[in-house]
């Protein structure tokens, strides 16, 4: 089945903004009410603090590492956030030069204010589990990697204009409206005969890998990460490391996590591994894949193809064991393992470190004959 979502469900993801506003003025005072000297002065300090604040937050704002000015009323004084301490001095520097007393103004450590990013907003340098878009529509991106030296990525064979064969499908990130970041680059074509079943054509892999443009930032090593697994959360909250590469196994067992545009960071157990797929709707058989299934939420959906498939080792580092492209209704996802990955698209380099590459490219295809039998020291025909 073809996991695929059109263009036409691309929902606009709203951005949370925090905002530091303003507490209410203190009552003023009653009619005929003795207003005792301290009081008094303290309005008109307010007045004062108000007046400045327009054009001091200003200038305080443009300095590196400030996150927010405030008139804060109801201590009487003007309030500054700061990532660091060491931005203190300076500040209060300018604002006692600007005239104001020490006890006038306050500025205080803040963590940054971060605009909150989800699986499908643009990011930059490119993770694996972000959706990727191709004329007409939506996947997600696998993981980045080095072929032979040259910055890619993986994705599923099927998100490509055509299935099997290199026709050099364009992506964007999220959106090729944005701006094309790759370029379909290796795809092999999926063939008849040998140990695939009468009226199929088979592959081992539904993978292909497209070539980063030279201007397109890329993470390798890097898989975007949600605020939990399971949740239905598509909001990044930190990234998974890949920091080994499983080369050799077709077999697996216990928990198997992805992360896909659709459905986020989810998680189930391996239920059958290495068995060959009759993908529905198509005459398209994979051979040596594994299902994963969750007995509680969903764990796949429209749109997830070309998700990163790992093992957690310990905190958020990784192994990485393959790539999804498909599913059985919504709890049971498939996946092509890394080594029937690399035996078809070559060799690929997959994580964070550069350490535990995979096996080297197949070699080039023979030149074709030449017409008259001769070819020269050159390698041309004559």
């Amino acid at each position: 089945m073809s996991f695929r979502a059109s263009l036409s469900r691309i929902a606009v993801a709203a951005i949370v903004v925090a905002v530091f506003g303003c507490t209410e003025s203190p009552a003023p005072s009653e009619p005929g009410r003795n207003v005792s000297p301290s009081l008094d002065m303290s309005a008109v300090a307010q007045d004062r603090l108000a007046a400045l604040f327009p054009e001091v937050s200003r200038e305080v704002l443009a300095g590196p590492g400030t996150v927010f000015a405030d008139h804060d009323e109801a201590i009487g004084k003007l309030v500054f956030g700061v990532e660091n301490a060491s931005a203190i001095p300076g500040i209060e520097r300018s604002l006692l030069a600007r005239g104001l007393t020490a006890d006038e103004f306050e500025v205080r450590v803040t963590a940054p204010i971060v605009r909150l990013s989800t699986l499908q907003d643009a990011i930059r340098p490119t993770q694996g589990g972000t959706q990727i878009n191709f004329p007409g529509y939506l996947c997600s991106l696998g993981f980045n990697a080095d072929y032979n030296g040259a910055a890619s990525f993986v994705t599923a064979s099927h998100c490509t204009n055509t299935q099997g064969g290199t026709e050099g499908t364009t992506y964007g990130q999220p959106l090729l409206s944005g701006g094309v970041i790759a370029t379909e680059a290796a795809d092999p074509v999926y063939v008849a005969g040998g140990s695939c079943s009468a009226g199929k054509v088979c592959r081992s892999s539904d993978a292909s890998r497209a070539l980063y443009n030279g201007s397109a930032a890329s993470a390798r090593g890097v898989i975007a990460k949600t605020t939990g697994v399971n949740n239905g959360s598509l909001t990044t909250a930190g990234a998974f490391t890949v920091t080994a590469q499983d080369n050799t196994s077709t077999t697996f067992t216990g928990a198997i996590n992805k992360v896909g545009r659709t459905t986020g960071w989810t998680q189930g157990n391996a239920s059958s591994t290495c068995v060959t797929v009759n993908v529905s709707g198509s005459n398209v058989q994979l051979r040596c894949q594994t299902l994963v299934v969750s007995s509680g939420p969903a764990i796949v959906s429209g749109g997830d193809s070309g998700s990163p498939v790992f093992k957690i080792t310990s905190g958020d580092n990784v192994t990485l064991i393959g790539i999804l492209w498909g599913g059985s209704g919504t709890t049971t996802f498939v996946f092509s393992p890394l080594k029937n990955i690399q035996d078809e698209l070559g060799g690929l380099v997959a994580t964070a470190d550069g350490s535990g590459g995979g096996t080297p490219p197949p070699p080039p295809p023979p030149p074709p004959p030449c017409p008259n039998g001769y070819r020269g020291n050159s390698g041309k025909c004559r």
